[in-house]
């Protein structure tokens, strides 16, 4: 049974990672994935570190798939440390309501990462669930449709016009002090601050109506009255060995 933790006027926390932290990607520029999104938000430019960056997406059914995915990645020694995350998705603009990401640096170790991803979903939580490679971010995407073909034959290339934006953007950031306190995300065990998520991710399941949290709280949960979704959940047909709670 899940205790009943206190409700927050904090923003609710939609993430988990594991692995290393973005900072130390190879080949990474200061200023990490915040500095690319500085430069996409306020030029509508693609930065060209962001072209090697190849991520495979989990896209888990309900909650309860979410977390089974979570446990996957909190136990899975990967050889990279590659960074990863599960969230529930909050984006008005994004379809979907759960999540799940493993970065990659180049097309190859992207495709390599989906074979070991698909067997591990395939294996601990179930053969439907979606595995598939993109390239980089979800909003690069949806501005230039042509960026995220996961094959780089078809996908667009870098414009050289954009290194300019590039260039203002870290003239401009020379003056942030760049904090590295950390390197990994990685814990031994589960701590207060994953625990605390997960309970909004049990939250936001009953506000989509998402019955599959029942099965982990054991009774109704309030809803997050912070967040709204604009797609309407629809539960995954029962399968061989699913029953619903």
């Amino acid at each position: 049974m899940l205790a009943r933790m206190p409700r927050s006027e904090e923003p609710l926390n939609s993430q988990i990672f594991r692995g290393i932290s973005p900072h130390y990607w190879e080949g990474q520029i200061s200023g990490s994935c915040d500095r690319h999104m500085d430069v996409f938000k306020r030029f509508n430019a693609i930065p060209g570190y962001c072209f090697n960056c190849y991520k495979v997406v989990v896209e888990p059914r309900t909650v309860v798939e979410l977390m089974k995915l979570m446990v996957v990645f909190h136990l899975y020694k990967f050889p990279d440390k590659n960074t990863r995350k599960c969230i529930i998705e909050l984006r008005e603009q994004v379809p979907g309501f759960y999540k799940g990401f493993v970065y990659c640096t180049g097309l190859e170790a992207g495709q390599k990462m989906l074979r070991v991803i698909r067997s591990f979903v395939s294996e601990n939580i179930s053969t439907h669930v979606p595995v598939l490679l993109k390239r980089g971010c979800t909003e690069y995407a949806q501005a230039f449709p042509e960026y995220s073909p996961a094959d780089a034959n078809f996908a667009m290339q870098y414009r050289e016009e954009w290194q300019k934006y590039e260039e203002i953007v870290d003239r401009e950031r020379l003056q942030l002090v760049e904090s590295r306190d950390f390197e990994s995300y990685d814990t031994a065990t589960w701590t207060a601050e994953d625990a605390r998520t997960m309970y909004g991710w049990l939250c936001y399941a009953a506000m989509i109506g998402d019955q599959s949290y029942l099965k982990i709280s054991g009774k109704a949960l309030p809803t997050e009255a912070n967040i709204s979704r604009p797609f309407r959940f629809s539960p995954p047909e029962n399968e061989p060995g699913v029953s619903e709670p």
